[in-house]
């Protein structure tokens, strides 16, 4: 690691104990900035920094996903599939990061699926 890469890691690492210490000090972001001396527009620039630069790491890979439903007649096509061609697919989304795997389908309440995207996020 150069100098530069070593010196941008430090501020990462220093923004990143910014934004903990702001979110923990119950404090608006604006009330936090002023009372440490800090830009608003620097906290902002750097939090998309970070998150972006910490989603593409944490980016799932896409898995293809075979299916298991056998060709159906048009008139007894289940509410939760997707015609594609001759064969019926359930209307399905996998995500996959690592050992985890996350299945959402058309009866997964959006209460549910809010909640886990929020712990997800929470999730350093």
């Amino acid at each position: 690691m150069d100098t530069s890469e070593a010196a941008v890691q430090y501020r990462i690492q220093t923004w990143i104990n910014i934004f903990a210490d702001c979110k923990q000090s119950g404090m608006t972001v604006q009330q936090y900035c002023d009372a440490n001396q800090l830009s608003r527009d620097s906290y902002y620039y750097w939090y998309k920094k970070i998150r972006v630069m910490t989603l593409k790491q944490a980016a799932p890979s896409i898995v293809p996903i075979g299916t298991t439903n056998p060709v159906m007649e048009q008139n007894s096509v289940p509410k939760n599939t997707i015609a594609t061609g001759h064969m019926l697919v359930p209307s399905t989304l996998t995500l996959q990061m690592g050992d985890i795997s996350l299945t959402v389908t058309e009866a997964t309440p959006d209460s549910l699926l809010r909640r886990t995207i929020r712990i997800l996020r929470e999730v350093k």
